[in-house]
């Protein structure tokens, strides 16, 4: 249920951003850097990206959500505005998964979507959500990932990006916004049901966009 009803933005012109291409360092050095592609979500990302944020929510450290979205859920949710897929590109060697290695061409390494947090006279203001896939946790995604959504954010037209509910106990969030810039503005107690029982704080943190110099 959401709380606002926020009509479509006209469709942004992206093409001096995207595609975006980065190096990322998994594992050891030795192997050597795996180049990240992000796009727009195509149709078939869509399968993936609702599997990966159904995981989170089924984790409990990071969505408001405690049931699974199926295909029209996900659609509303996900992709009411502007969404991202981050891939591996292709290198000609096998970058596996699990075990510290990366996976093999078009594996989806993160998604992320950008799109009003208020409508109205206060749509200058977007919202992000974002889900590492979990064999590429802790290997620098997040902060690309983080990066991206703010340069994009700002190409489409925002000034600021909040975000209404980041679960304090979830300190690699917490960590990961602070040192990309975010401010914390507030803080709602007892925000959020622990799966196991109890609740936990959310912090409110807030970047400003019209600040980004590059």
């Amino acid at each position: 249920v959401m709380a606002y009803t926020i009509a479509p933005r006209p469709p942004a012109d992206l093409g001096a951003l995207l595609p975006m291409e980065s190096s990322l360092y998994p594992g050891s050095s030795e192997e050597g850097p795996v180049t990240v592609r992000t796009g727009r979500a195509e149709q078939g990302d869509l399968c993936r990206a609702r599997e990966l944020l159904n995981l989170a929510i089924d984790e409990g450290l990071s969505y408001p959500y405690e049931h699974p979205m199926d295909e029209e859920g996900f659609s509303s949710y996900f992709l009411s505005h502007e969404a991202f897929v981050a891939k591996v590109v292709a290198d000609g060697r096998f970058m596996g998964s699990m075990d510290g290695r990366w996976q093999t061409d078009g594996e989806v390494v993160g998604v992320f979507y950008i799109k009003p947090n208020f409508p109205g006279r206060c749509d200058h203001i977007c919202n992000g959500g974002f889900v590492v896939a979990p064999a590429f946790r802790r290997q620098g995604v997040g902060r690309l990932l983080g990066t991206q959504f703010l340069k994009l954010a700002r190409a489409l037209g925002y000034e600021a990006a909040f975000f209404n509910l980041v679960f304090e106990d979830n300190e690699a969030s917490v960590r990961l916004w602070r040192s990309l810039g975010f401010e914390t503005t507030g803080r709602v107690p007892r925000a959020a049901r622990h799966k196991s029982g109890g609740y936990q704080d959310a912090l409110q943190m807030r970047y400003d966009l019209t600040k980004l110099t590059s």
